[in-house]
């Protein structure tokens, strides 16, 4: 019986063949591929379970929450009615005060009752608002959203600028309007160009008390005669409607008219009358042709001017 060698057994086991490397490698690469299979099952699964796209966010669509919107322009805000004080000085003018401030005249017409423009002094005080408006006395029956609608501004800012806490309001209470504008009328008032001439002529009798050319005795002449020749064409003084278009043994052929504001004027003694009773005319327009009818010495035209029913002396509105 021969024995071998520890050393040469072990050398002897160690050493692997050609076939048993095969193996291994073979061993190697079906554990490589399991485990690449199991890994892709495990990812196929796993997507499985993903939420699916909503409307916010979709393959190719765009994410909403991402766009910031067009900023709108923003209203400004409304700061609330406050006044300033302002000292005129000489040289100074409503119109160039306004411009300061850079407000509407009728604002400062409204607020300080100027009735003239031109009666403002040096060193008067006027009240100055932050905003364009008027001053309004409410009457029965008013309301914010009535009031807004007749003068044609934003019910919110009259709210604001008069603390205003229910829309019915109590007759007598005093508003600030804002925005709001005077009529064309009172403006004109204001600025002394109220009336135009009728005609132009010589005045031959005036607004006062006068000696009467067939009694003798003294009376007062309620306007003016204006001395023309016979024949020339009458123009209404202001806008307005016909009230009256008639004859009297006084005042002859004669036109009354209606004008806004309360006024009313009167052309008398004419040849002729060009308007018919409740037709509206503009300043300027014909309403006649002066002449010598009626309680009259000479070819004329008698002017009158009323407010609210009370004579008022004619030069004092005519330009």
């Amino acid at each position: 019986m021969i024995l071998l060698k520890p050393e040469r057994m072990v050398r002897s086991r160690s050493r692997p063949s050609h076939t048993d490397i095969l193996l291994r490698i073979t061993s190697v690469s079906s554990l490589l591929k399991t485990l690449f299979i199991v890994l892709c099952l495990i990812a196929l699964i796993g997507s499985s379970f993903r939420p699916m796209p909503g409307p916010d966010y979709a393959v190719g669509s765009v994410d909403f929450s991402t766009i910031v919107p067009e900023a709108e322009p923003q209203a400004e805000e409304d700061e609330g009615l406050f006044y300033s004080v302002y000292q005129v000085k000489r040289g100074d003018t409503v119109s160039g005060i306004a411009e300061a401030f850079d407000i509407t005249v009728d604002t400062i017409f409204s607020v300080n009752e100027i009735q003239a423009a031109r009666s403002i002094q040096p060193s008067q005080l006027l009240k100055v608002p932050n905003m364009s408006g008027i001053l309004y006395q409410a009457k029965a029956g008013d309301s914010i959203d009535s009031i807004a609608e007749k003068h044609g501004i934003s019910p919110d800012r009259l709210i604001v600028a008069n603390g205003l806490m229910k829309n019915e309001l109590d007759p007598g209470r005093m508003l600030f309007l804002p925005d709001a504008k005077l009529p064309s009328v009172v403006l004109r008032e204001i600025a002394g160009d109220l009336f135009r001439w009728p005609v132009r002529g010589y005045i031959t009798s005036w607004y006062s008390w006068r000696r009467d050319p067939f009694t003798g005795k003294n009376s007062f002449h309620n306007g003016i005669d204006i001395g023309v020749p016979s024949g020339t064409p009458v123009a209404a003084g202001m806008e307005g409607s016909v009230s009256e278009a008639s004859y009297s043994p006084i005042m002859g052929n004669y036109v009354m008219l209606r004008h806004p504001g309360g006024w009313q004027t009167l052309y008398a003694h004419l040849s002729s009358i060009s308007v018919k009773k409740g037709q509206y005319v503009a300043r300027g327009n014909r309403v006649g042709l002066s002449g010598n009818t009626g309680y009259s010495t000479g070819p004329h035209l008698h002017f009158t001017v009323y407010k609210n029913g009370k004579l008022v002396n004619p030069i004092n509105v005519l330009k």
